[in-house]
């Protein structure tokens, strides 16, 4: 009941037409670093968005979004292209340091403004939710899940209270808030409608959006695709994804020969860990310090940083042996490195508690974690964060599936172990008016870098129809470190 007066209070504020103040846009430069490691300038135009924290008190504290335009390259532009980048968390800023995000905004700019933007508690805009300044792991952190959850939930504290001094309320953090964010984000640009091209979470918050202002809408294209009620993944999913890497490795020239069955190396592995915490010497910036990772840590590196891309699973092998061979576990350290950076936002965390998880799919979620190899890495923090953050759950009508016959391209690659191809097909179901363009051999970033793609997406919002397949080369797993003799 709480979540359908949320939506219908939502729709009566979108209804009422309210006005947005036009974007003051300035001359600015974002500035990257190509691949010989210069640094090169992308010329565009800066603004600042300013809404309502809790959009039904517009009196209220404020939120301070980042925009950035990439100017149409055409004399005919169509609506502008928003782009809504994944997470929870990201950044869509820092997207122009890829060279495969470069390639698809300057096509896409041959269509229309590419507007990029940084969602609430995210990169650039205020208040952040990045956990600046915060005390690096300490030699125990990761020798548990409770040692780790320990850690994770003493940062969200500082966050909270850090939000909460500040006059700001953590529990309007949701998707629900964000998408009301992107209306007035085309309030304040002045336009009818907008399209939307939308990455991993980021394709969750279009579909939120999509709902609750459809006649806002005019295209969207949706890459590596996550449903309403999948924010909670599987843990037989992970295991299905581990068994796809083992068969690569398995007929893959360079580690075949010594990974016939790479699940038993990790098994093995695992179960070293869990009994005994494997001690690695970092380096930080005020000098070395040791790290103690167990068998959950590493449960949690795997699923965070090698089941989404082959760019990523190829060097899964490397780790193992690293690891069965006591060496030193280079592919580890700087995955560790990583986790330390802390340059993922919190609002992942007051975000997902509040989108939930159904209870059917909750109780499936419990009966495998049981026995997945994983565990319940996968779903790490949650629940348990929310005990921190206190979100209030959306409910069952937010987290079923949209329906909607707003044209729709989906892009799905068959190596991405996050958002995988049949999930992409379920949510399709509810898209009346959509196609389904297939990436061979392409993960949940690198199939952008597919064939053609670039022109495909831009093609599509300029009314074109788009092929239904692009092929990338097959994978080849990283070589692993000659024994000495």
């Amino acid at each position: 009941m709480r979540s359908t007066l949320l939506f219908t209070l939502l729709w009566l504020v979108g209804g009422l037409g309210l006005s947005a103040a036009p974007l003051v846009w300035q001359d600015a430069a974002f500035l990257y670093t190509d691949a010989n490691r210069q640094k090169l300038t992308i010329a565009g135009k800066s603004a600042r968005l300013v809404v309502p924290e809790d959009p039904a008190k517009p009196a209220g504290a404020k939120v301070d979004l980042a925009v950035f335009l990439l100017p149409a390259t055409t004399s005919n532009p169509g609506a502008p292209i928003v782009y809504l980048h994944g997470g929870p968390g990201g950044s869509s800023l820092e997207h122009l340091e890829s060279p495969d995000f470069r390639a698809l905004f300057d096509a896409l700019r041959q269509q229309g403004d590419v507007i990029l933007f940084d969602q609430r508690g995210c990169g650039k805009s205020t208040p952040s939710f990045l956990p600046i300044g915060a005390p690096r792991m300490e030699g125990s952190t990761l020798t548990t899940r409770e040692t780790f959850l320990g850690y994770v939930s003493d940062l969200s504290r500082s966050i909270r209270d850090r939000l909460i001094q500040a006059g700001h309320d953590p529990r309007q953090y949701t998707i629900v808030n964000s998408a009301e964010d992107i209306e007035a984000l085309r309030r304040a640009l002045g336009v009818a409608k907008i399209n939307l091209f939308a990455h991993s979470y980021g394709t969750q918050l279009a579909q939120t959006f999509a709902r609750a202002h459809p006649a806002s809408v005019e295209r969207l294209v949706l890459v590596g695709s996550r449903g309403m009620d999948t924010a909670r993944k599987l843990p037989a999913e992970g295991d299905e994804f581990l068994a796809r890497i083992a068969a690569l490795a398995r007929a893959d020239a360079t580690v075949g020969a010594k990974f016939p069955n790479l699940l038993e190396i990790l098994d093995r592995v695992l179960a070293r860990l869990d009994h005994a915490p494997l001690a690695i010497e970092m380096e930080g910036p005020d000098g070395k310090f040791t790290l103690k990772v167990g068998g959950y840590a590493l449960r949690f590196i795997i699923a965070k940083f090698y089941l989404n891309d082959p760019d990523n699973f190829k060097f899964l092998p490397k780790l193992l042996d690293e690891l069965e061979s006591g060496r030193r576990p280079w592919s580890l350290v700087f995955n560790l490195s990583q986790v330390g950076r802390g340059g993922v936002s919190f609002v992942w965390f007051t975000t997902d508690a509040a989108s939930g998880v159904s209870e059917a799919r909750n109780q499936v979620i419990a009966r495998q974690t049981v026995s997945a190899r994983l565990r319940d890495s996968l779903n790490f923090p949650f629940p348990d964060i929310n005990r921190v953050w206190g979100m209030t759950d959306l409910g069952d009508a937010f987290r079923a599936p949209v329906q909607t016959s707003l044209p729709t391209l989906f892009v799905a690659g068959t190596l991405d172990g996050i958002t995988p191809l049949e999930q992409t097909r379920e949510i399709m179901q509810g898209f009346s008016d959509s196609r389904l363009l297939v990436v061979e051999n392409g993960g949940h970033n690198s199939m952008l870098r597919g064939p053609g793609m670039p022109a495909a997406i831009a093609g599509f919002f300029a009314g074109a129809t788009p092929p239904e397949k692009s092929t990338m080369p097959a994978m080849a797993l990283m070589p692993l470190v000659a024994e000495r003799k």
